[in-house]
């Protein structure tokens, strides 16, 4: 399967106008809410994050690219991770009893003619395990942009609970880079430095409707004025780790829920992720109650409809998720998709909002930017 999609990711490469443009496969997933939480938690360092039984699970979509690592190139099938900043692949060989490795693409370095040894470790822990391995260097492809000399990890252990099932090899963080933090700096950091790009921009289409495999675009050097409607409405970065900005406030119809509030711009977080207080707040104020076995706030799935709006004011820009926007469907319940991730300081605005508007992440200015998505546009070949 994982091959098949490759080669139709390949196939749909584009470069035009100066503009490099990915195609985005989309999957529908049965997602476990529980190991989507701990991935929020080791990206943001949250100490208290919310505990869900791990039996429950929900069904949304995922959106992921190919890139291209060595030369002759070997190509994988990543998630595009603005909330973090490393690429990481598995490594070949795969041990006999790992089926997580087995089940996915591996990086050779003894078929790179590029491959540079690094040798320093790298870690992440998860609920379920660690995912660990060591730095390597080589030259990454995006669409055929050619980036050299890239520092990412290859991952000799993966927690088989979190991605034995996982329809993409690795994931690529795109955030900015701390090197008193991180391990090597982002991908697109190389793109800057070698001025591949006209404008050191991307930006994300996703095409949430519809039943095509193609789910959207991941625009390099710019945006692409095809996909969204309207004009971008951009609010300054407040502080350069995170595509981290300062929301003016947020309302259920009417009723506050949040004024001045730090948020991340996160592709790589299904649905919305809330401090505990702001969670209560918004999940009373569009009338969802607790389910007392999934301990998840659930609304009756046969009023959705006539859930109220939520608006985000961000910048000069007014944004508004409806309730179908915002339900997620678990285990045959209609569950909210605003998620509560502990002491955390900021609101992440992940793939629910993501999904309805066009985002454009922007070095060279500081800035993200928002548009509202045009529905059903194909990506054009």
């Amino acid at each position: 399967m994982l091959k098949a999609l490759l080669i139709l990711c390949g196939s749909l490469l584009l470069c035009e106008a100066g503009l490099v443009k990915i195609p985005l496969i989309k999957f529908v997933e049965e997602k476990n809410l529980s190991h989507e939480l701990q991935k929020l938690q080791i990206k943001f360092n949250i100490t208290d994050i919310a505990t869900i039984p791990p039996k429950y699970h929900y069904l949304d979509f995922s959106f992921y690219g190919k890139i291209a690592i060595g030369k002759p190139p070997q190509d994988f099938l990543v998630l595009f991770d603005t909330g973090s900043h490393l690429l990481w692949v598995p490594l070949k060989p795969c041990t006999q009893d790992n089926e997580t490795c087995r089940r996915h693409h591996q990086y050779n370095p003894e078929k790179s003619q590029t491959y540079k040894p690094n040798g320093a470790p790298f870690f992440m822990i998860y609920e379920s395990g660690y995912l660990s391995g060591h730095l390597v260097e080589d030259t990454v492809s995006l669409a055929g942009k050619e980036v050299r000399n890239v520092t990412f990890g290859v991952a000799t252990d993966r927690p088989d609970d979190t991605f034995r099932y996982a329809p993409y090899d690795g994931v690529m963080g795109m955030s900015f880079f701390n090197s008193s933090l991180h391990y090597a700096q982002p991908v697109f950091y190389g793109l800057m430095k070698q001025h591949k790009l006209k404008e050191n921009v991307f930006s994300f289409y996703y095409l949430r409707n519809g039943s095509t495999r193609l789910g959207g675009e991941l625009t390099l050097g710019g945006v692409n004025h095809d996909h969204f409607e309207g004009q971008l409405h951009y609010v300054d970065i407040s502080r350069k780790f995170y595509w981290q900005f300062e929301m003016k406030s947020a309302h259920v119809n009417k009723r506050q829920v949040c004024r001045k509030c730090q948020v991340i711009a996160d592709t790589g977080c299904n649905g919305i992720g809330l401090p505990r207080d702001d969670y209560q707040r918004v999940n009373r104020a569009i009338g969802a109650t607790i389910d007392p076995e999934t301990f998840q706030y659930v609304v009756d799935c046969g009023k959705i409809d006539q859930l109220p709006e939520v608006t985000f004011k961000i910048g000069d820009g007014v944004f508004t998720l409806s309730g179908q926007d915002y339900i997620k469907h678990l285990n045959k319940r209609c569950v909210s998709g605003f998620h509560n991730i502990g002491s955390a300081k900021f609101w992440i605005l992940g793939d629910l909002f993501i999904g309805k508007y066009y985002t454009v992440f922007d070095f060279d200015k500081s800035r993200v930017g928002f548009a509202k998505t045009k529905e059903n546009i194909p990506i054009t070949i």
